[in-house]
């Protein structure tokens, strides 16, 4: 048993001894340090531009309504808002006519007076359709026959002068009215609020938003309009009227309208963008950049990310024609110029 034993061992010393002979004296390759990428694939892909933003309102502040006329209100047209021209109340019978002019009228005015206030009325009266001398600052007999007329679709009788006490200021072609003192038996005074006119909606901005080089389309509460290249607001005024004349936005408190609304934006031309990694691209001020392919460098415009990818629109080079781009030590001495 004991010589069975020591054979035993002599074989496993002699195989040890033997493995220990072919076992190399080094790593192999495989095991080596791996070779550095310096260079990533580049393709070309269709981008819109597509995303989820919020919009921050800006809204003007509240305006009060001051009133000419003294007496009791004996008509109130007020219940769908004022309009420039429309009559907004009567008081005493004699209508009292809502104007948007660009200087709010203080002072009788007839044929022969000057000013700014007359320069205002003349442009005012044009715009509705009425015989004016517009972007005059005289009181001529052209804007007494538009007066003659503006009074006359009134009910009032007119000579041609305009008595302050017959017309209301209000600081927009149509608005809408809260905290209306002219109701019907209501006792107004010159001098005294009628009304204010709700603050008005100027513009949208982009929370956080990053400016883009091309125009975009941006849909807000089912309203559509575009967000200029270069910029992160809206203030086209129709756009506005719209949006805040919706349900949805008319039911937000001021403290939502602070946190914004949810938008959608995408670019009104999608483009044929080339998608690289965020790493290749060398030099970035703004959306303006360089990457490098087969040892050139190519200016980019930088039009938008996706996953650790920077899509990009090269400046004289086909981007088609780029399959690839260098990366890591492959950018070493590379420059954007």
């Amino acid at each position: 048993m004991i010589w069975l034993l020591l054979a035993v061992v002599v074989a496993v010393s002699l195989t040890v001894g033997a493995c220990a002979l072919w076992l190399p004296d080094r790593a192999p390759a495989l095991l080596g340090s791996a070779k550095e990428i310096t260079s990533a694939p580049a393709g070309v892909q269709e981008y819109t531009g597509a995303t989820q933003v919020t919009m921050i309102p800006t809204v003007s502040q509240t305006r009060e309504l001051v009133g000419n006329a003294s007496g009791t209100v004996t008509e109130d047209m007020s219940s769908q808002g004022l309009t420039s021209g429309k009559t907004a109340m009567k008081v005493n019978g004699v209508s009292v006519v809502a104007l948007a002019t660009a200087t709010p009228m203080y002072r009788d005015l007839a044929t022969g007076d000057k000013g700014d206030d007359v320069l205002a009325l003349n442009n005012e009266l044009a715009r509705l359709g009425l015989p004016a001398s517009a972007k005059s600052t005289t009181y001529t007999w052209n804007t007494s026959q538009g007066v003659k007329q503006l009074m006359s679709a009134a009910g009032n009788t007119s000579d041609g002068s305009l008595p302050l006490t017959d017309v209301l200021w209000i600081p927009a072609a149509s608005v809408r009215v809260n905290e209306w003192a002219g109701t019907v038996g209501a006792t107004v005074a010159g001098g005294s609020v009628v009304g204010k006119v709700p603050g008005s909606v100027t513009k949208f901005s982009i929370q956080n938003g990053q400016p883009s080089e091309l125009d975009r389309t941006v849909t807000l509460i089912g309203q559509t309009a575009t967000l200029k290249a270069g910029t992160t607001e809206v203030d086209d005024a129709e756009f506005c009227a719209k949006v805040a004349a919706t349900q949805e936005f008319q039911s937000l408190t001021s403290d939502m309208l602070a946190t914004g609304l949810e938008a959608s934006v995408q670019l009104v031309n999608p483009v044929q963008a080339l998608r690289v990694p965020a790493a290749s691209v060398i030099g970035v001020n703004g959306s303006k950049g360089c990457i490098v392919s087969g040892g050139r460098t190519i200016k980019v415009s930088i039009v938008g990310s996706e996953l650790g990818a920077s899509l990009v629109e090269p400046q004289g080079a086909d981007a088609a024609a780029i399959t690839s781009v260098e990366i890591g030590s492959g950018l070493t001495g590379e420059s954007c110029r």
